[in-house]
């Protein structure tokens, strides 16, 4: 059995820093974050996104009014495994 882990591909922004599920940080996978933008479209308030989302209302608002996880993939660059 080998111990050596697949490379996989991570979105970049157009200055090369990761952005999306495939930055360090994220707590939401893009997916979720689809989610959530058309669950507010739908009317539900930001108190309820957080609580279900288990993330807080300011970070819910951020998501919302496109001040967070706004940018697409300007390409993508293989991340070694770990």
């Amino acid at each position: 059995m080998s111990t050596q882990k697949k490379a996989r591909m991570v979105a970049v922004n157009e200055n090369g820093q990761r952005i999306g599920e495939s930055h360090p940080r994220a707590v939401l996978t893009d997916h979720e974050v689809m989610l959530l933008l058309e669950l507010r479209d739908e009317g539900y308030s930001l108190a309820w996104l957080a609580a279900k989302f288990e993330i807080s209302r300011f970070h819910t608002w951020r998501i919302c009014t496109g001040r967070k996880r706004s940018q697409t993939a300007a390409r993508f660059k293989r991340n070694p495994g770990r």
